[in-house]
């Protein structure tokens, strides 16, 4: 057989590129081929913060990230490598009105082996001293949720793709589809690769990709920053990663090594047209809003310097949710895209889920609500807390 034929074209080396291919070389598919434009892990995932949660309103994303978290603690035993995971817990505050919607989610979270309830103010403190809750109306803590590297994860579910034979290419970038007939036609600089189907698993560049095709998948694209902070007095890392639902920009932060806070925003973020045009330097007046945000939070931080920052993609659809599986009309064509901020924490039980239905296997944890056109269907996906990267 030619090197340039496959029976699966992966098209992105990120963490669903490679964990997709680990799972299809995992369950005998045949040849795999990933095309990765860059180096691995030099897309979205490498910007992610890579928190690893359970808290979802939505009852599909709750029970992957109940499994994948699963997965992540145990990755070494369960696929093999390490994957830098750190347990912290998770804390969640919001308003009065979020008390029921999150009582919901732990009832279910609770059935599932995960450990959460409602905590007093007096309590969360005994876990994060340094918080405030003078504007809180409830309070919720995960005991289970951590956090991992994200380059280490990529990196390991490559490495156990190629040591079950696929095929990883770096710096082979895709120019071109054909979707034509039963064999699709994948053009590269290096060459054309042909295979009955290709997964595209680009994130935010999918759209650039399906450009020649006629295919216009239903997401945006924003630009969303990170900052670390720090105090004279070392940020534990033991202290657990909190959730904000009290603020427009939806915060979030968790321990950083070198005794910082890192912190990331789970709103919108700013539209972006093309996701190579994103400047790394964060904005003054970014840094200015977040630092009174995490001070209103944790008082010790009101004189807290910036120490870095960067920024990353989002890819979102307008329910916030995943576009998974076939492209209607197009056989073969399969899509992995508009994980919307919390495609990391999913992505074990996801890719999992992604490569047995393709192989005709029925999944482990169903994907068919994430399907391409269900928003024509009528059948978006509404979390209890509204849009957002906690839905």
């Amino acid at each position: 057989m030619s090197k340039r034929t496959a029976d699966f074209i992966i098209i992105g080396g990120g963490l669903y590129g490679c964990a997709t291919a680990y799972h299809l070389a995992r369950l005998g598919a045949g040849r795999v081929l990933v095309l990765e434009r860059g180096a691995i892990c030099s897309g979205g995932t490498a910007r992610s913060c890579a928190i690893i949660r359970t808290h979802y309103s939505v009852t599909s994303n709750l029970l992957h990230a109940v499994e994948s978290l699963k997965i992540f603690s145990h990755f070494d035993e369960i696929v093999g490598g390490d994957v830098g995971f750190r347990r912290t817990g998770y804390l969640i505050v919001g308003p009065e009105e979020h008390r029921e919607p999150m009582l919901r989610v732990f009832r279910t979270q609770n059935e599932h082996g995960i450990d959460t309830a409602i905590l007093s103010p007096e309590e969360a403190r005994e876990v994060h001293p340094l918080l405030s809750f003078h504007d809180v109306g409830v309070i919720g803590y995960d005991t289970m949720t951590g956090y991992a590297d994200p380059h280490l994860t990529v990196q390991a579910y490559a490495r156990r793709a190629r040591e079950l034979g696929a095929r990883i290419l770096t710096d082979t970038p895709v120019t071109g589809l054909s979707l034509a007939g039963a064999v699709k036609q994948v053009q590269t600089p290096a060459g054309d690769f042909e295979s009955p189907t290709v997964i595209l698993a680009a994130g935010p560049w999918t759209n650039q990709i399906l450009a020649g095709t006629g295919i216009r998948l239903p997401y945006v694209v924003s630009r969303h920053k990170v900052i670390t902070l720090k105090t004279q007095r070392p940020y534990d890392p033991h202290w657990p990663t909190v959730k904000d639902l009290t603020t427009p920009d939806k915060i979030y932060f968790r321990p950083e090594t070198g005794g910082v806070v890192l912190v990331g925003t789970g709103d919108h973020g700013e539209p972006v047209e093309d996701p190579d045009v994103m400047q790394d330097p964060v904005d003054l007046a970014h840094v200015e809003r977040i630092s009174g945000l995490i001070s209103n939070r944790m008082p010790a931080f009101a004189e807290a310097e910036y120490t870095s920052g960067w920024t990353g993609p989002y890819d979102i659809t307008p329910d916030w949710n995943p576009l998974l599986g076939p492209v209607p009309g197009y056989e073969g064509l399969h899509v992995m895209v508009g994980f919307s901020g919390h495609g990391f924490k999913l992505a074990p039980t996801i890719s999992e889920a992604m490569a047995q239905m393709l192989v005709g296997e029925r999944p482990r944890l169903p994907i068919d609500m994430y399907c391409v056109d269900r928003f024509q269907q009528g059948r978006a996906l509404h979390g209890a807390y509204g849009i957002g990267s906690i839905s």
